[in-house]
């Protein structure tokens, strides 16, 4: 591969990389100033058991 080439695929590289991150900052919603609760793992349970009962499906517990 020539110098130009080599070149190419690793600008093509890095700018794959930097939508990658960028997508994940637009997933994730967080940042340094939010504040998670100490109780999301309840919260993000109950939620889904609700979204789930709303499709009508009923989980027993």
């Amino acid at each position: 591969m020539g110098k130009e080439s080599e070149k190419k695929v690793q600008e093509g590289f890095d700018q794959k990389q930097k939508r990658a991150g960028d997508a994940n900052e637009r997933k994730s919603g967080t940042s340094a100033e939010e504040k998670v609760s100490e109780t999301w793992a309840e919260e993000t349970i109950a939620d889904l058991d609700d979204f789930i009962e709303s499709q009508g499906i009923y989980i027993r517990q």
